[in-house]
C-alpha cells in the first residue's frame, strides 16, 4: 500500500527520533547502514524531508538529521501525505475512474472499509508511538540486533 519511498522515510524518521532521544544527530550513512537501505536513495529522501519541513539537518561537526518538533506531533499520515500524497487512498480497487458510493465497483465497500481503517491508524499513530513500540523491545525497524 505504501511506496518504497514512504516506507524508507517512515523508518528513517523513526530511527532519527530514537537517536534524537539520546541527544544525537545522525548522518545519512549511518541511517542507511543501520536500516540496510541504499545510501544514495536515503540521502534523496532525507533531503526531500528537510525541504518539506518534516525533519531538520545541520552541517559540520555534530551535524546530521534530527527532529525539530516532538515525534508525538508527527502522525504517520503526515509522512505519507508529505511523500506520496493521499491519492492512493481514493483510487478504485479495480481502476474505475467513476467509482463511488453511488456508482461502486464490486470491491468498493470492502476496499473502502480497509482504506478507512488504515487512514484511522495512520492518522492516530505518531512517530513517538512507533519509537515507544521499538523501545519496548517487541518491535523493530532493522534486522540488526544491537545490545
Amino acid at each position: 500500500m505504501l511506496s518504497k519511498t514512504t516506507e524508507y522515510a517512515l523508518r528513517a524518521i523513526v530511527y532519527i527520533a530514537l537517536n534524537n532521544g539520546q541527544g544525537q544527530r545522525i548522518g545519512v550513512k549511518e541511517i542507511a547502514k543501520d536500516l540496510e537501505l541504499p545510501t544514495h536513495f536515503m540521502g534523496k529522501i532525507l533531503q526531500d524531508l528537510v525541504r518539506k519541513g518534516m525533519i531538520a539537518s545541520a552541517k559540520g561537526p555534530g551535524g546530521g538529521f534530527y527532529l525539530h518538533r516532538p515525534g508525538s506531533e508527527i502522525s504517520i499520515l503526515e509522512v505519507i501525505r508529505t511523500i506520496d500524497g493521499l491519492e492512493d487512498f481514493k483510487k478504485c480497487g479495480m481502476g474505475m475512474k467513476q467509482c463511488s458510493d453511488k456508482h461502486p465497483c464490486p470491491l468498493h465497500n470492502d476496499i473502502k472499509a480497509y482504506r478507512d481503517h488504515l487512514l484511522r491508524v495512520f492518522s492516530t499513530k505518531t512517530i513517538q508511538d512507533l519509537v515507544g513500540s521499538i523501545q519496548s523491545g517487541n518491535y523493530f525497524i532493522t534486522n540488526l540486533h544491537k545490545g
